[in-house]
């Protein structure tokens, strides 16, 4: 079977109450991997201990998992879908937030800096990120509480404090590190497919009056450290090999430690936005990967 066809996904999730494990989705079920493969490694309650295995064992993963769907999965290791509860895919130890296209970070620069360049000249030059809020990362489904904190009032140019009026989301792609790398090493831009296991669909939470009134010379802080939504499912990179497009030409082109071999490769990923049920945004993922 083309593996490549296979989504496979992996999860953490539970039955009535149950302890967490590792299964990936198939159909209108969900495959229990520590059953089906004999690898206690998935008797767990996060995806950190397999990922931290690397990306050939990943690799070898995936073709047995191809292998068993083109088989047929035994019926007892699959369990319908619609009576599991999922969880939180992975033990998130740090959480780097980059702007990973000129949109991004142009849409992102009009909010917070209105009459001004909305790209800082850094940006055409190294990627721009910061790390923090891994803490906050929660799976899809899980209750956002608005923020409380100050802004700045436009009217009166009085200080105030309260619940966020200027509540904001951003539908991205976030990538799941699995291998580790040495502390002080460099990564070359070429190996992140040895590092990088797979991708979520995730949404970031924003309160932009609080962002915009304290992230001079602070950062984002506050107004961006209360929620960060993933999905319970990680794609593997190998199930977007056929979404894999080259990447955008840069201008000016990167200092040689971030040039990629043949160009580097964006992914043509479609996502939408629905906001009870009522379409708002259809943002699309079409960007170099920097990391």
């Amino acid at each position: 079977m083309d593996q490549a066809s296979l989504p496979l996904p992996l999860g953490v999730y539970s039955v009535d109450g149950g302890a967490p494990r590792v299964g990936t989705a198939i159909g209108d079920s969900v495959l229990d991997l520590a059953a089906a493969l004999g690898d206690p490694v998935f008797a767990t309650a996060s995806l950190n201990g397999f990922l931290s295995r690397g990306a050939r064992h990943w690799a070898d993963t995936r073709a047995r998992l191809a292998e068993q769907c083109a088989a047929g999965p035994r019926s007892e290791h699959l369990v319908p879908a619609d009576t599991v509860t999922m969880h939180l895919p992975v033990e998130v130890a740090d959480f780097v937030d980059f702007y990973s296209s000129l949109e991004h970070a142009s849409n992102a620069g009009k909010i917070l800096r209105p009459g001004e360049e909305a790209l800082n000249p850094n940006w055409r030059h190294l990627p721009v990120g910061y790390h923090g809020r891994a803490g906050t990362v929660v799976v899809s489904g899980a209750d956002i509480r608005r923020p409380s904190g100050q802004w700045k009032n436009a009217g009166t140019g009085a200080v105030e404090f309260g619940p966020s009026r200027k509540l904001d989301v951003e539908v991205e792609l976030g990538f799941v590190v699995g291998a580790s790398s040495e502390l002080g090493m460099p990564v070359s831009i070429d190996a992140f497919k040895e590092h990088v296991f797979g991708a979520v669909v995730l949404v970031d939470w924003s309160a932009r009056d609080i962002q915009g009134w304290e992230y001079v010379p602070l950062g984002p802080f506050l107004g961006k450290s209360f929620g960060t939504t993933i999905s319970p499912w990680v794609i593997p990179l190998a199930a977007l090999e056929r979404a894999e497009i080259p990447a955008p030409v840069h201008d000016p082109a990167p200092l040689p430690y971030l040039r990629a071999a043949g160009g580097g490769f964006g992914y043509d990923i479609s996502l939408e936005l629905r906001v009870n049920g009522q379409p708002v945004s259809s943002p699309s993922f079409n960007s170099m990967y920097w990391s």
